[in-house]
């Protein structure tokens, strides 16, 4: 079965290096994802970015269910080089989807830095998990997407010059 693919893009008035050390420790993440979600930092939270990093995370993605994941870092390349652009890919060992693969890239932009987001991800049992859960799941993503592009806006600002 074809995986789901959502990219969001958000331009904040930071520089590159700012938003790139924010994201630097998923404790960060508590910040960034609904307070309704409780999610939870485990193991691996605090510590810097670096490939092989493993993170125990937590959320409770509706009332009374909570789902562990495991989280590896894959690939970081720290923003470098005449674009000064960066990113970083995060992948699921287990939890609660089949697959998931989430690139995180900072390009510099007039004005700031251009935030970008591309994850492709599998529910569980194939088609049948998607017929069942594949529209709630890709609102929950979505909403989860819309909410951290309104906090990354409260902290780090939007360009005055707009979105690219």
């Amino acid at each position: 079965m074809t995986p789901f693919v959502l990219r969001s893009e958000l331009a904040v008035s930071a520089p590159v290096e700012e938003v790139w050390t924010f994201f630097q420790t998923a404790q960060n993440l508590v910040t960034m994802t609904p307070p309704e979600q409780r999610v939870r930092i485990g193991r691996g939270g605090d510590t810097p970015l670096h490939p092989g990093l493993e993170v125990r995370i937590s959320v409770s993605p509706v009332p009374g269910i909570r789902t562990g994941w495991l989280t590896r870092i894959e690939e970081v390349h720290p923003p470098a080089g005449p674009q000064g652009m960066g990113w970083f890919r995060d992948i699921q060992l287990s939890g609660p989807f089949s697959e998931w693969n989430h690139r995180h890239e900072f390009r510099p932009i007039d004005g700031g830095c251009l935030v970008v987001d591309e994850l492709t991800y599998r529910l569980p049992m194939g088609r049948l998990g998607a017929r069942v859960a594949g529209r709630w799941v890709r609102r929950s993503i979505e909403s989860l997407f819309a909410y951290r592009a309104e906090r990354m806006a409260d902290l780090f600002g939007r360009p005055t010059g707009g979105t690219p």
